[in-house]
């Protein structure tokens, strides 16, 4: 396995019902897709015919376009790995279906498992569910290739990679789950979101989540405002999440021509499921899914793109990182409270007038205010010697004093040098 993927999420303009305008789209994303170095591209939801076609999606010579756009588009899949959302028709049922298209060669087709009927979606007035797929392989391109949901696409190089269809998300058991049990390490969803308030920050959730769940990477790729051709507004939402974290996200609430591009590291993946047992125990509790292998390896990034936290524990924002410090100290008040309720309600703390023995006396004083005990039973010592500043002398001392606990002073000059004398 390469040890850094490049991926793209791509978000071309779209005219609904124009596939021949969307192809030359996709095509000048493929081409920006190799001037970035990315070797993974990931379109929207049926972004070859527009996702608001309504009834067009009945008519035969739009899904003849679909079948000829494919075909143009292969050759300039060279070198990349690229799903493109589709209509696609099978023994006389219509599918809403990904095609997944490597290194020039198509090698899937991924079919969309759960549609959407409630709200503003009404997807089973043109499509059919995976489940009734009458048939495990499909013509595309001119190749027999397989076509389901779970598909486990295994390139060369050992990288599994998983493609679900946006409402698959939202599934109280995506197929994506089974997928990464099966061996994803990145899962790929062709989207059509509408927006909605406060639906950006769901979806960010829902992404972040399912790459904790599967850890695993989850690029969320969804048609842009171009789509807004009816009463909803698209919003050309991007999404990339690596185990729980938020990697990259577009910036605007509604977008459109664009594209996303960043780096993953598979190691960090790979490493995380080796550690983590109870993964490997969830996967043998299901029957592996289909594995299609594909003779394709990506190049490897050359990582610039790749995000790394300086202050990985730090909250950027001010608020956020006063809620973490609470928190931080709430824990250890609370740790500390439980062992001094059965050892006898008093402690002694070593209180220099730096950082750290402050924080240790706050948090006693803190403890003792849990277990409804004064704050005198804390005795606090300061230890004054030739390294002491009267800074941090005065400091030691007024924290005391105000906290109201009860204070020795030590001295402690004598005994250092003494025992600097006996050791030479």
């Amino acid at each position: 396995m390469k040890h850094t993927l490049r991926v793209a999420s791509a978000v071309p303009p779209v005219r609904v019902g124009d596939v021949a305008w969307n192809c030359r789209q996709i095509l000048r994303y493929l081409q920006l897709a190799r001037q970035k170095g990315a070797a993974l591209v990931n379109f929207p939801e049926l972004c070859l015919t527009g996702y608001t076609c309504g009834d067009l999606f009945f008519q035969r010579p739009l899904l003849e376009d679909c079948k000829a756009a494919l075909a143009e588009l292969l050759p300039h899949t060279k070198g990349l790995f690229v799903t493109v959302g589709l209509p696609l028709a099978v023994d006389g049922q219509l599918f809403n279906a990904a095609a997944v298209l490597a290194d020039g060669r198509p090698v899937g087709v991924t079919v969309k498992s759960y549609l959407p009927v409630y709200n503003e979606y009404y997807e089973p007035r043109w499509f059919q569910p995976a489940a009734r797929l009458s048939q495990a392989e499909v013509t595309l391109c001119g190749e027999r290739v397989p076509v389901g949901a779970g598909l486990v696409y295994t390139l060369a190089n050992g990288l599994g990679v998983g493609v679900e269809v946006c409402e698959d998300l939202w599934a109280p058991i995506p197929p994506s789950s089974r997928m990464a049990l099966g061996g994803a390490a990145v899962v790929l969803n062709l989207s059509a979101s509408n927006e909605t308030v406060e639906k950006s920050a769901y979806r960010r959730t829902l992404c972040c989540q399912q790459s904790a769940a599967g850890l695993c990477a989850y690029l969320y790729t969804s048609a842009g405002a171009g789509e807004s051709s009816t009463d909803l507004i698209y919003s050309g939402s991007s999404v990339l999440a690596a185990n729980g974290r938020l990697i990259a996200e577009n910036e605007r609430t509604v977008d459109d021509d664009y594209m996303l591009t960043a780096d993953l590291l598979l190691d960090e993946l790979a490493f995380d499921r080796q550690h983590n047992k109870t993964f490997a125990a969830c996967a043998a509790d299901y029957p592996p899914p289909l594995r299609v292998p594909v003779s394709f390896t990506p190049a490897e990034s050359d990582g610039a793109l790749l995000k790394v936290d300086p202050l990985p524990f730090v909250p950027a924002s001010r608020k956020r990182r006063g809620e973490r410090c609470r928190r931080i100290f709430d824990m250890q008040a609370a740790a500390l409270a439980k062992r001094l309720s059965v050892t006898g309600g008093k402690v002694v703390v070593g209180v220099s007038g730096g950082l750290d023995s402050t924080l240790a006396l706050l948090a006693a004083a803190s403890s003792m205010e849990r277990l409804g005990l004064p704050r005198t039973n804390i005795l606090g010592v300061t230890m004054p010697c030739f390294g002491t500043t009267d800074g941090t002398y005065r400091n030691a001392l007024a924290l005391m004093r105000a906290l109201g606990v009860t204070v020795r002073e030590i001295p402690i000059q004598k005994a250092v040098l003494q025992h600097f004398a006996d050791i030479g």
